[in-house]
């Protein structure tokens, strides 16, 4: 009897839009990351020099 899952190492296909959202969710925490970190330092510039 044949494995039902893939063994090349690929998802199976109903779990691709899954993945995408979850792609998606970790470059948009990532940006959010990205922006808290510039405003953090801005903010430790801007008191540091004034």
């Amino acid at each position: 009897m044949p494995d039902p899952e893939p063994t090349d190492g690929s998802p199976p296909p109903e779990s691709a839009p899954t993945a995408r959202k979850e792609l998606l969710t970790l470059l948009v925490l990532l940006l959010v990351s990205a922006v808290l970190l510039v405003l953090c330092l801005g903010c430790a510039a801007f008191w540091l020099y004034n």
